[in-house]
């Protein structure tokens, strides 16, 4: 690993921060200094709830981005790969409408298992989302987004072991507010939204948040003529927060989203690297059938009718009181998902169709889950000693239906098969209960230590049956043999801790070094080909971090830096890899990971400012048959450069101009390191300009994203007899976004 350079560059870093007393002094907002004094090209404060209290993000002794309100409208973050573009060490990617796969600094889990759990958690307004699925969050509206990298065992529990994302609401308020917004794009794109905000009653205030979506497709099926790739997505949100009494806050909401479209394009490609059992006859099938559409990647030409669909919906209801000695929290929850699709794993022509193709598969899934939630919270705070205490209840239901299709000509593989139908069902329920605490001691003005540590308990349960629905000693992938019926279970518990020691060099800088560790939940495997290994439950995974970091501002609040050096070290790393095409292989695995992570804000003059971000990742298998192999979706360096400029007009109206450069290196989608699953380097360009008028009662922007038009992968499969199928993400798309306020 390359960690003479790192230390190197860490150890100068801190070295800089240390001596930043000397350099600088500055009156920070926290401080009791007049407004007026601050001028408009000082930084914005924002303030985090990483450690479940309010604090701004520069007194946070963590690995934290935040983004608040002001700055998701502004930098055009519209989704959750946006998000990822412009955090260090995340990288989002999707197999389907379904499963979203988060990884951070390099963890993350491909198992799409009922009895699984993703390694990254989702939070919505502090409700923790046990569905990847339940993850498809509209990023109109929202207060803010943290994303905590790194274990986060202590205060967000299970399945954090390589991080959490917050998202967080706005909430009502008594003023009155209302936005509404149309926005127009090519391939059809049409997106109107809006909101109200307001008071019902002196101690009642109100917000209903609406958002519909359309958009054509980016790619097509030339056999079916459908579109894929598009979009159809209406979502409803609604809150009411009560002032109960002098003492007591009830804050009541509820959302419901609902997503349809054709699916995802899939090409098959790679055809040059050498597959495990490499099949000419395919190889030559599918180049012809490729042909056909003039070797375009954005058009496929399999004779399926695809689909997808989700909806999601939750209730949930949160609690404040404060006591003499303390504020009592309550979050109550309820969150329900249901989700199915139909897609093709290898996109082909059948010759016995009328095409070229030897060989293909479909696949289809039906999955519904349900989860109740329940946490209580006692948090304190003195001058010297802030605390904070509480209890977790976790259940989930999962039940997936899932389909295979195989077809092969006859006499090209042995044994000679012509079809295979086979269908796995899976029922599942996870219990999860946990306490925990963490006190933040500060025994002088500069110094403070913390401890924290949560005790978890997990139980699963999975009925996993195989059906072959056809009359034949071979049912088709991945199931080799007849069917079964299966019953298992399993509990994990686990202790996890947190230690960190932080010391406020100036009102300006921040140096803390942390030690803290986390834990995923063993799991079941689905779509098994043998009863025994889908009995069989895979160990839980547990983490451990050391990270040493500064957080420092310079130049009168002009000027932000954030660095962090981290070193991860991963014990039974839940590892799944397709093996010859037919059995999806769970093991766990040990991993090394380092890596350097920075960002920084430069609000040059009142009107350009820079915000930028670099990371640095180095991780690799320790041990086992992947011994060496990069861990994947780690990309060794990314970064991004967003300059924003500001033209103001002679009628006080002024245009903003933005531009996004983020970059990605290479890194492999598989834990094997096939050459197939190679993402090469890629860089995007987003740029926008935006008019706001005088009044600043409106406002219009035009924007446009992958300006380069780049192809690069959202997901990929290898193939055992050649090629694989690629998963690409949106082309170039541009708009014009048109938003009016009310107040």
């Amino acid at each position: 690993m390359k960690k003479n350079l790192i230390y190197k560059v860490v150890t100068c870093g801190l070295i800089l921060a240390a001596n930043h007393s000397v350099v600088v002094a500055q009156e920070t907002v926290e401080q009791e200094s007049d407004p007026s004094e601050i001028t408009k090209s000082a930084l914005e404060v924002i303030m985090v709830t990483s450690e479940r209290r309010v604090e701004s993000l520069q007194d946070t002794p963590m690995s934290v981005t935040a983004f608040s309100g002001d700055m998701i409208s502004e930098g055009g973050i519209t989704s959750i790969q946006d998000v990822a573009l412009l955090t260090p060490n995340l990288v989002i990617q999707t197999f389907n409408i379904s499963e979203p796969q988060l990884y951070l600094r390099g963890i993350g889990t491909t198992n799409d298992s009922a009895a699984s759990d993703p390694a990254v958690a989702v939070f919505i307004d502090d409700v923790y989302i046990g569905r990847p699925s339940g993850a498809a969050m509209d990023l109109y509206d929202l207060e803010r987004i943290e994303v905590l990298r790194g274990p986060q065992g202590t205060l967000y529990g299970r399945n954090s072991a390589g991080g959490a994302l917050n998202f967080f609401t706005k909430k009502p308020q008594q003023d009155f507010e209302a936005k509404v917004g149309l926005t127009l794009g090519n391939f059809g794109l049409w997106n109107a939204r809006g909101y109200i905000n307001g008071p019902i009653t002196d101690t009642i205030s109100g917000k209903l948040t609406t958002n519909i979506r359309q958009r054509d497709g980016f790619a097509k099926n030339v056999t079916t003529g459908q579109e894929l790739e598009d979009d159809d997505t209406k979502s409803l949100r609604g809150q009411l927060s009560i002032e109960a009494s002098d003492s007591t806050e009830i804050l009541l909401g509820f959302d419901y989203t609902d997503i349809s479209g054709n699916g995802s394009n899939r090409y098959l490609s790679n055809f040059d690297v050498e597959p495990i059992f490499p099949v000419q006859a395919f190889i030559d099938a599918q180049l012809a059938s490729n042909a056909t559409i003039g070797n375009n990647r954005r058009q496929t030409n399999s004779d399926l009718i695809q689909s997808t669909s989700k909806e999601l919906f939750g209730v949930q209801a949160r609690v404040d009181v404060e006591l003499d000695w303390s504020i009592f929290t309550s979050i109550t929850a309820y969150r329900e998902s249901e989700s199915d699709w139909n897609q093709p794993l290898v996109p082909t022509l059948f010759q016995g169709k009328g095409g070229t193709g030897i060989f293909e598969v479909n696949n289809g899934a039906d999955q519904t889950a349900d989860q109740i939630s329940q946490e209580f919270r006692l948090a304190s705070e003195t001058d010297t000693l802030k605390w904070v205490a509480g209890l977790f209840y976790f259940k989930e239901n999962v039940t997936r239906d899932e389909r295979f299709n195989t077809i092969f000509l006859p006499n090209i593989l042995p044994p000679a098969i012509t079809q295979g139908d086979v269908t796995f069902l899976q029922d599942a329920t996870t219990e999860s209960v946990a306490v925990f605490g963490q006190a933040t001691w500060d025994f002088n003005k500069a110094w403070a230590l913390t401890f924290g540590g949560r005790y978890t308990d997990d139980k699963k349960a999975i009925n996993n049956i195989a059906i072959n629905n056809l009359d034949t000693p071979i049912g088709g992938i991945p199931l080799t043999g007849v069917g079964y019926e299966v019953d298992a279970s399993d509990s994990w518990d686990a202790f996890t801790t947190r230690a960190t020691l932080d010391w406020k060099v100036t009102d300006d800088a921040l140096l803390y070094v942390t030690y803290s560790e986390g834990f995923k939940s063993g799991s079941f495997t689905g779509q098994q080909s043998t009863a025994i290994v889908a009995a069989t439950p895979i160990d839980p995974e547990t983490s451990t971090n050391i990270e040493v970091g500064a957080r420092t501002e310079w130049f009168d609040n002009r000027f932000r830096l954030n660095v962090t050096y981290f070193e991860l070290d991963y014990d039974d790393l839940q590892t799944f890899t397709l093996v010859n095409g037919t059995n999806l292989i769970a093991d766990n695995a040990n991993a090394e990971i380092s890596g350097l992570e920075a960002d920084f804000v430069f609000a040059i003059s009142d009107s350009f400012s820079i915000n930028g971000t670099y990371a640095f990742l180095d991780g690799e298998f320790v041990g086992g048959v992947n011994a060496g192999n990069e861990t994947p979706r780690s990309p060794d360096t990314s970064w991004s450069f967003s300059p924003k400029y500001e033209i103001a007009l002679s009628n006080n109206a002024y245009i903003d101009l933005s531009l996004i450069v983020s970059h990605t290196g290479d890194f492999f989608m598989d834990i094997s390191n096939d050459l197939r699953t190679r993402q090469e380097a890629f860089t995007l360009l987003d740029a926008s300009i935006k008019y706001v008028s005088g009044d600043e009662l409106w406002d219009l922007t035009l924007w446009g994203k992958n300006l380069q038009d780049d192809l690069y992968l959202t997901h990929n499969i290898t193939g055992n007899f050649g090629g694989s199928t690629d998963v690409y993400a949106p082309p170039r798309t541009f708009g014009l976004t048109f938003n009016y306020y009310y107040y």
